[in-house]
């Protein structure tokens, strides 16, 4: 079965516009913007300020085995400070795979990310989410549901290098639960140019073989101003064929 495109898209469209004039009409304090992307799993170990907006997005390119599995858009994350040390996340893709010519849904995750430690020299972050996703991509009608829960640190090693960490466990319903991990070192090159390395990966623990994968990604972000953000990454698998790209755009909204 194939999906119904335009279904699919309204249904998106009409739940990420109803998600931004929710929070649109309020007012937040000022705040330079500062982001999840752009590394593939090592969030940043802060929230937003309280009622502050931001909109990240991007293309992802993975490649499995030298070809192009799929294209991801808007690879977009939503995020949103309802107080100040707190605030509420929601995340979608838009995939057009490659492969069979088909286009579906990725899952659709809403969570929170509390500030639990902040200072100049550590922070740490609870992150949760709660993914809702297609089986396959033939159906919306079959579901099953994803908790994600991950502790995210952050330490100020000198003025410009930086030491970020998570691990994190998924409970995945129908399938093997997992734990997660990343640890990345960020330069800041400038005062709008920085970069970063990143290894990370997966374990399900439950499996007979325990199945592991290990990655590892580098990129960097440019700031045109307080409030914009372009960046760009690249990585590989180390112990598969995995190979993936990505470019992004993010925003701040203040009033």
């Amino acid at each position: 079965m194939v999906i119904d495109f335009k279904f699919t898209l309204d249904f998106r469209l009409k739940a990420i516009l109803l998600f931004i004039l929710i929070l649109y009409f309020s007012n937040s304090f000022s705040q330079s913007i500062s982001t999840d992307r752009p590394s593939a799993q090592t969030d940043n170990s802060t929230t937003l300020h309280y009622k502050a907006f931001q909109i990240e997005s991007g293309l992802m390119f993975p490649f499995m085995k030298n070809e192009l599995n799929s294209i991801s858009v808007p690879n977009l994350l939503l995020r949103y400070g309802i107080l100040e040390k707190i605030e509420v996340r929601f995340s979608t893709d838009l995939m057009f795979s490659s492969k069979n010519k088909e286009t579906f849904i990725s899952p659709i995750q809403f969570g929170s990310k509390i500030q639990m430690i902040k200072n100049e020299e550590f922070q740490l972050a609870f992150v949760s989410m709660l993914t809702i996703q297609s089986k396959n991509s033939d159906s919306l009608k079959s579901f099953y549901e994803n908790i994600v829960t991950k502790i995210v640190g952050g330490n100020k090693i000198s003025d410009k290098i930086s030491l970020g960490y998570t691990f994190g466990h998924d409970i995945i319903y129908n399938a093997e639960n997992e734990f997660n991990y990343s640890i990345l070192i960020g330069n800041s090159i400038s005062e709008k140019f920085s970069g970063f390395i990143e290894f990370y990966g997966n374990w399900q623990y439950m499996l007979d073989d325990k199945n592991k994968a290990i990655n590892f990604d580098f990129g960097g972000s440019y700031l045109l101003n307080k409030k914009m953000q372009v960046d760009a990454y690249f990585g590989r698998g180390l112990n598969n064929d995995t190979y993936f790209a990505s470019i992004g755009f993010s925003y701040l909204f203040m009033r």
